[in-house]
Parts: structure tokens; C-alpha cells; sequence
């Protein structure tokens, strides 16, 4: 991994939903303790358990969320695309690892300083809210996904999901840079069960598969339905 010089121009922030519309002025406290690191795909990032030291923020590429339990049971939790956050907590410890699925790009911010300037900053302090309302309003849609929801409904939910974050102009052209065991273990199915939802969603002409790592979708209105079913 690489890691550049420190002091990045508040331009480079303006890729980020969180700092956009924020004035260079207050982006600039930020700009003086951020660095640059490129993580090629397949890294560990972050390891569970490991101290929450840095604040990341997603420029290109994207991530992995997962956790895995005493036994070795894994639970992917969530995927990162750019413009997201990703260690803004008050645990002294990441309850997750973060694994890159692609090369990724990302400005670093040490935690404490981070959390000490957005303290100090009422914007900041607002976005933060924000921010933490989506995630819960996100965690909530992918409990219900999980309990409620029929494999290839779940499946809708995650492809609906990516289609809205992942970057690039076509949302109907959905890239899938995890696996299938990682939508597996993300949709709480097995991945027979994943490959049969693929298949009955081709069928039924709502997606076009175009390889193992590309969709097109064909029905827009009957995947937001099945997405939003219950």
C-alpha cells in the first residue's frame, strides 16, 4: 500500500457526498492532516478488532465490510463506494474488517484529529447526524431484506442497492465487483440459492446477464418491486 504526502488540496474532497457544498475554508483543517493511500484488490485494510487509529474516505475503487464470528461464521455487512466513510465510530476497535475488491484510492484522516475538527464544526457535527441516520435507515432495510424476503427479492434489494452508489453515468448497468459467495454471505443465502436467484431473475427478463460480474437491467419497475417487497 502507498501512502503520499500529507497536505492534499481541498479540491480533493469535493468527490465526497459527506464535505460537498462544505467551503474550502472549513475543508482546509482537514486538508492539513490528510494523506493518500492506494490499496490494491484483495488487501485487508482494516482487521477486526483491530484499533480504530483512522478515518477513511472512499475516493475511486471499492470495499468490503464483513465480520466474522467465534466460530468462524462470516457475515459481509456492507459494501463502500466512493464517496463514502468508513471509521466513524466512538469504539476504541473496528467491529469489522475491510477487505479492497478493487484497487482503491482513499484520503486518510487520523481518528482522534478527524473527530476533534468535526466536533468543531457545526456543518460537520450536522452531516455526521446525517450520515448516521442513513446508515441506521440502510442497516434497517437490510434487516428486513434478510428476514423477510424471498431469495431472488433479496437478491433485487442488493442489485437496486449498487445500481443507486456504485460511480458511472448507466445505472442500469449494474457492476457486481463482489463474488458470489460474498453476495452469498452478504444476503444471508447460499450460493446455490444465489445462482438459482440469478437465473430466475434472467428468466423473467428482469435482468440480462452479461457476465459473472456485469448485469443489465431489463425492468426497472418490476426490480424496484421486488427490491421494495414484503
Amino acid at each position: 500500500m502507498l501512502e503520499t504526502e500529507i497536505h492534499r488540496p481541498v479540491e480533493t474532497f469535493f468527490h465526497s457526498r459527506f464535505f460537498r457544498g462544505i467551503s474550502a475554508d472549513e475543508l482546509q483543517p482537514l486538508a492539513n492532516i490528510c494523506k493518500r493511500k492506494q490499496v490494491p484488490a484483495g488487501t485487508c485494510l482494516v482487521r477486526q478488532h483491530s484499533p480504530a487509529s483512522q478515518v477513511y474516505s472512499v475516493i475511486s475503487g471499492a470495499l468490503m465490510l464483513e465480520r466474522s464470528s467465534r466460530n468462524g461464521k462470516r457475515q459481509v455487512i456492507g459494501f463502500s463506494f466512493p464517496g463514502d466513510l468508513i471509521g466513524i465510530t466512538s469504539n476504541q476497535e473496528f467491529e469489522y474488517s475491510v477487505i479492497a475488491l478493487k484497487e482503491s484510492h482513499l484520503q486518510v484522516f487520523p481518528h482522534r484529529e478527524f473527530l476533534d475538527i468535526i466536533d468543531n464544526n457545526s456543518n460537520f457535527k450536522s452531516r455526521v447526524r446525517v450520515t448516521g441516520c442513513n446508515i441506521l435507515a440502510h442497516t434497517l432495510d437490510q434487516l428486513f431484506a434478510l428476514g423477510q424476503k424471498k431469495a431472488h427479492e433479496r437478491l433485487c434489494f442488493l442489485l437496486q442497492q449498487i445500481s443507486l452508489r456504485q460511480p458511472g453515468s448507466n445505472p442500469d448497468v449494474i457492476d457486481l465487483i463482489m463474488n458470489r459467495q460474498d453476495i452469498a454471505d452478504y444476503l444471508g443465502l447460499t450460493i446455490e440459492t444465489v445462482s438459482r436467484a440469478f437465473t430466475k431473475l434472467k428468466n423473467s427478463n428482469i435482468i440480462h446477464i452479461e457476465s459473472a460480474h456485469k448485469v443489465r437491467v431489463i425492468d426497472r419497475l418490476i426490480l424496484e418491486e421486488l427490491a421494495s417487497a414484503h
